[in-house]
């Protein structure tokens, strides 16, 4: 039987930043789109339908934060995640980008450090450096073929006075789902030095099979009184759009702090469909996603075999969680500042520079295959083909 994943997308003319703006970012025309991290599969019928019987009920006016929103999340957490969450832990932000720039905005001051840990997502640099506050690397390193956490190097930052964090897990662009035993290393350095650590998980749904999430504030109770914890339905239900993100604080103290930060901003609790969509997302979704999981590996699977048969000089170390693919480019022979332009107007693809996610990226691609399999064999064509004119 085909899968619903199979069914050929086409998102143009819906005003999406990934279909409708690529040719004017990458300066050429009749791009496949594999660069911004959204899906081209349409969320669960679920959430359609729950979408289209919010909006008949014809009122759109103040509400309140539905307690069936915060029950569902709480029961995902649970059922998904193996996490009892109290509900009062529970609050909101448009997005996880702005809900961490805010967290810096709170809880740190001009001219602090903040580690973060490269190549890593790219808004991770921007918003530091935008808030006034220094950015400090704790790169990544490769070992046995896998990425992993200076844990030495990370350990003389905090001792040189960092004493804030932004962890991301699982890890965009690498795709490194942490194991518990990272996680406990990691948990026992910032309870030793007592850093605050703010913690993307927007990923933690999207783990491909045979692995599975941990959230860091799960290790102890005395490294949850020091995290945040951001998540979202965004990635994993393909929801972008709603600007919904929930945002987890264990600390009484840091709870009360980071809501008095966004009663002064003004920002609202929850939109009307957000609220409604992500409900049914967490109460009606599961399948849906164990669907959409073994989908994903199967397009893994795909991309390392025919880059294995065909185009050898792409090097990809299999991802663990994410739909992305961190695609070594350095074989291939192409400067590493030409690479962008090369897929683009050559292969006519268009992917993440590697670059944009720390100068470790340099001679990468960042590739999204969240897209029907017919999708990608095409891009691996086109660039095959644009490669044996080199």
């Amino acid at each position: 039987m085909r899968s619903q994943f199979d069914q050929p997308t086409n998102r143009s003319g819906l005003n999406s930043i990934k279909w409708d703006k690529a040719g004017e970012i990458y300066g050429c025309s009749d791009l496949i789109p594999m660069w911004v991290a959204d899906m081209d599969f349409p969320p669960p019928q679920s959430i359609i339908e729950a979408l289209v019987s919010r909006a008949k009920r014809g009122f759109y006016g103040y509400e309140a934060v539905p307690s069936g929103y915060l029950e569902s999340f709480a029961a995902w957490l649970h059922d998904r995640h193996d996490w009892d969450v109290p509900q009062e832990w529970i609050t909101y932000s448009p997005g996880v980008v702005s809900g961490l720039s805010l967290a810096l905005q709170t809880f740190t001051q001009p001219g602090d450090k903040i580690v973060i840990q490269p190549p890593v997502y790219q808004p991770f640099f921007s918003m530091v450096e935008r808030n006034d506050r220094q950015v400090v690397e704790n790169p990544l390193i490769v070992e046995n073929g896998r990425y992993t956490i200076d844990f030495a190097e990370l350990e003389r930052l905090f001792q040189t006075g960092a004493r804030t964090f932004i962890f991301c897990s699982p890890h965009n662009p690498v795709g490194r789902v942490w194991s518990r035993e990272e996680l406990e290393q990691l948990a026992a350095l910032i309870i030793r030095y007592d850093v605050l650590t703010l913690t993307d998980e927007i990923w933690s749904d999207l783990t491909l099979p045979g692995h599975k999430h941990f959230s860091l504030a799960k290790v102890s109770s005395e490294v949850a009184d020091r995290c945040i914890t951001f998540m979202a339905p965004s990635k994993t239900f393909n929801l972008a759009g709603f600007y919904l993100s929930n945002v987890i604080i264990p600390n009484e103290e840091l709870r009360r702090k980071y809501k008095m930060a966004k009663a002064k901003l003004g920002l609202a609790e929850l939109n009307t469909f957000g609220a409604a969509g992500a409900e049914a997302a967490y109460r009606t979704g599961a399948q849906w996603l164990d669907e959409l999981r073994e989908y994903l590996q199967g397009n893994v699977d795909f991309v390392l075999d025919e880059l294995a048969q065909r185009i050898p000089g792409i090097k990809v170390i299999p991802p663990e969680g994410t739909y992305l693919l961190w695609l070594d480019c350095r074989e291939l022979p192409i400067k590493h500042d030409e690479l962008n332009r090369f897929f683009a107007q050559k292969a006519g693809v268009a992917f993440n520079d590697g670059a944009m996610f720390g100068k470790q990226g340099a001679g990468f691609q960042r590739m999204n295959i969240a897209c029907p399999r017919s999708t990608i064999a095409q891009a691996l064509k086109q660039i095959e083909e644009a490669l044996s004119q080199q």
